[in-house]
């Protein structure tokens, strides 16, 4: 196994802090186009969210500017394959827990810090959250040798390794109208009950979980609509993102 260089610090970030955030733990299991929209709806709201969710069949998600083709290549067998609105690799979620944090636009305008040290900062609270919870970790100091388009294969400074330089946490992110959503995935490891309100606390002075499947009262007609539009149209597989063609 390869060891990476890896930071002795968790972030330089360590004063940010949210007032207050919603954690919610989806209690049902969705398939992919749905999960894609349900976080794209927290999102668009004027809250920060901490969704932490399953999937209903076993699923693999690629980054938005990756193709379908690339993802069954690189791991077939799976039942969905379904784009992701962040960027990133290819990520198999057939193993492994998925997690979605989103920072709503400011009302000041002003925007949150640049992507690579809000990454550090959101994964420096996840790797010290996984530790509370038995899992050794650290942050990674700067990018992996490139491994493709796997997301697992490529690890990318910030994400969490083990003592040994696997990777065990990895995430993708949008920025939409000063707001921002990151799609998380942890993999390899076990952390114990209670990982996520660990992390939650560590993101925010205040917390709030919820529990429902519906999380705010027209979540359902929302979704549908969501999933309609977009994630369920022809054109969201479209590998030219009605712009331009995939060089092959």
């Amino acid at each position: 196994m390869t060891s990476y260089s890896a930071q002795e610090t968790d972030t330089s970030l360590g004063t940010l802090s949210l007032p207050h955030i919603i954690l919610w733990l989806d209690p049902l299991p969705r398939p992919g186009y749905e999960n894609m929209a349900a976080d794209e709806l927290l999102s668009r709201r004027s809250e920060s969210w901490l969704r932490v969710y399953d999937w209903s069949v076993p699923s693999v998600s690629y980054g938005y500017f990756d193709t379908a083709a690339c993802a069954r290549s690189l791991f077939p067998g799976a039942d969905a394959y379904i784009r992701r609105w962040t960027g990133g690799g290819i990520v198999d979620h057939r193993h492994g827990v998925t997690y979605t944090i989103t920072l709503p636009a400011r009302d000041d305008g002003s925007l949150y810090p640049q992507s690579a040290l809000l990454y550090e900062w959101i994964h420096g609270a996840l790797a010290r959250a996984l530790r509370s919870s038995g899992v050794e970790c650290t942050l990674l100091k700067e990018d992996a040798p490139d491994g493709g388009r796997a997301c697992w294969a490529s690890p990318v400074a910030s994400d969490i390794v083990d003592t040994h330089g696997r990777k065990l946490a990895g995430a993708g992110q949008r920025r939409y109208r000063g707001a921002v959503l990151h799609q998380g995935l942890i993999q390899q490891c076990e952390p114990s009950e209670g990982w996520s309100r660990r992390l939650a606390q560590l993101l925010a002075d205040a917390v709030t979980v919820i529990s429902d499947a519906q999380p705010w009262e027209g979540f359902n007609t929302e979704l549908a609509a969501l999933c309609r539009e977009k994630y369920l149209a022809p054109s969201w597989e479209d590998e030219t993102h009605g712009r331009r063609k995939i060089s092959r």
